[in-house]
């Protein structure tokens, strides 16, 4: 047979099977479009036999194919369970009581009612005006004011909390309360270090000071602060200041002004200039201004008082708190005169707590704060050792009011110099046999692995707190990066103290949807959620 014949052509004699063949094989271009080269349908009877062995092909094929879907669709599901087996909350899910099961679904419709409010809010609009819709999960400056309205965080508020313990003490009230108790002191000083010109209201720096009527005449007057021509610091009592017309300030009145530069502003976190590095500048420079609003004693003390107001009503039991002590730490009288030393601070705290306790109506309203003690990362050796052996002075003294040592500060360089944990390892390790020969526990609770970096002596800060035996860290963002580490860790049962929006302000993070706390909770590694320096982030 002879495939260039046309069927007419064929032989009579054919079996059906051949023509069969010939049908399918042979070729017939299209009329209508001859370029096309598309078969044009015969209807014969050998054609109507082969469509219909391939239908049945077809549905036998589709039979076979649904068993192969369904076989994938189980396999898949398997999968699913056992990744939700592995879910850090997969016990409380299982063993969840009707009543948890049905506060868990309330949860969910405030969830669906909450988002439901960002949507329906006006779009932002970005480059080349490109809108930008609201979502609860953007930006935490860009969304705060639409954050405290929400259902999830009125519910937050009012639910009971264990415990907070990653709060550094010099920054966890809102702004005004340590600025109102300043505009009322005689001796409270304000001074910045450019003259207060239009064009230098963002970049000028401004300090806080208790200085008696002696130290007040080591500062420059404030003649002259606001002409150009005046160059360096100036120096005014802070109620003075307070007086200037709002013209000097674009608008806004002197005091508003100084909360501006105490909080982080939306376009300083998130500027498509700025770096870790350039955020962490300018949080340098706001821990700086709120220390002079800080050390004197009548500012302490209401502030001891207020905060731990502040844990009753967000209904946490039991907080750390972080002061930072040091051998040239004071906390000075109200006139500037006299000063008090880190052990004489410490008997302010316990003064306060215990004075704040008695007077509360239900004890079960709050149990207990202790403190960390903390010293700068960037001492030296010396300085170190005996920030240590203060550390262990004290808990031999308040046993029950020491929790932990730590070191603070930026982790990564500073002016290009480093200061790892590895740098003081001697220091550490005599700290650990000394504690372990007086029998006293004070567990290192260190800051490391706050940094983007991979390979640096700031990203080894991870080992050193695993083989220092650390018993918490602090922020641990970068932890995941190294899964050997992390494994190591949540064998010895280390907790992370994530924080996820100070994490986010200063440039680790874009948004808290991929902040590190996420995987660290796949792999069930134990975390806290922790606000950090709250009086910076609003």
């Amino acid at each position: 047979m002879e495939f260039h014949k046309s069927p007419a052509d064929a032989d009579a004699d054919c079996d059906d099977e051949a023509s069969a063949k010939l049908m399918v094989n042979h070729q017939h271009v299209d009329p209508v479009n001859p370029s096309s080269g598309r078969p044009t349908p015969i209807h014969n009877s050998f054609t109507e036999v082969e469509v219909v062995r391939l239908e049945d092909r077809v549905t036998l094929e589709a039979h076979n194919m649904e068993h192969l879907v369904e076989a994938y669709r189980k396999k898949r599901s398997s999968v699913l369970q056992g990744e939700k087996a592995r879910d850090f909350d997969f016990e409380c899910r299982v063993e969840a009581t009707p009543i948890e099961i049905q506060v868990d679904s309330i949860l969910h419709k405030l969830r669906k009612e909450d988002e439901k409010m960002f949507e329906e809010e006006k779009p932002r609009k970005g480059n080349g005006g490109q809108e930008h819709p609201r979502f609860a999960g953007d930006h935490y400056l860009s969304n705060v004011d639409l954050i405290q309205k929400s259902n999830l965080f009125r519910v937050a508020r009012h639910l009971p909390k264990g415990s907070h313990l990653h709060i550094h003490f010099n920054a966890c009230l809102p702004p005004r309360f340590l600025l109102d108790i300043a505009a009322g002191m005689d001796r409270m000083f304000i001074t910045g270090n450019v003259p207060l010109t239009p064009e230098n209201l963002d970049r000028c720096q401004i300090e806080f000071s208790i200085k008696s009527k002696d130290d007040e005449n080591d500062e420059p007057a404030p003649i002259n602060m606001f002409p150009s021509d005046h160059k360096g610091r100036w120096c005014m009592k802070f109620g003075t200041f307070l007086t200037l017309s709002e013209n000097h300030f674009d608008g806004l009145k002197p005091m508003d002004w100084v909360v501006k530069k105490v909080e982080f502003q939306e376009e300083e976190a998130y500027g498509p200039l700025q770096t870790a590095a350039g955020a962490w500048k300018l949080f340098n420079g706001r821990t700086k201004l709120m220390k002079g609003l800080f050390n004197y004693e009548k500012a302490f003390r209401k502030y001891v008082g207020a905060f731990l107001q502040n844990l009753v009503d967000d209904k946490i039991l039991y907080a750390e708190i972080r002061p930072t002590f040091m051998e040239s730490n004071y906390l000075f009288s109200d006139d500037g005169t006299g000063k008090k030393n880190n052990a004489e601070i410490m008997d302010i705290i316990i003064e306060e707590v215990d004075k704040f306790k008695a007077g509360l109506s239900d004890k079960n309203m709050f149990h207990h704060i202790r403190v960390i003690y903390c010293t700068p990362r960037s001492m030296n050796e010396e300085q170190m050792e005996a920030g240590l052996n203060e550390c262990i002075r004290f808990k031999e003294r308040w046993p029950e009011m020491i929790a932990g040592f730590d070191v603070v500060g930026e982790e990564g360089p500073v002016n290009h110099v480093e200061h790892p944990l590895k740098k003081f390892t001697l220091q550490f390790l005599v700290f650990r046999e000394t504690c372990k020969r007086k029998d006293l526990d004070i567990p290192f609770l260190f800051h490391c692995g706050e940094t983007l970096d991979m390979g640096t002596s700031t990203d080894g800060n991870l080992i050193d707190a695993l083989l220092l035996g650390a018993k918490r860290i602090g922020h641990g963002f970068a932890l995941p990066k190294h899964p050997y580490i992390m494994q190591l860790m949540k064998e010895a049962g280390v907790c992370v103290e994530v924080c996820p929006i100070s994490n986010e302000i200063l440039g680790l993070t874009p948004r808290a949807a991929s902040h590190a706390m996420y995987a660290l909770l796949a792999n069930n590694v134990h975390c806290t959620v922790n606000s950090d320096n709250g009086t910076l982030f609003r």
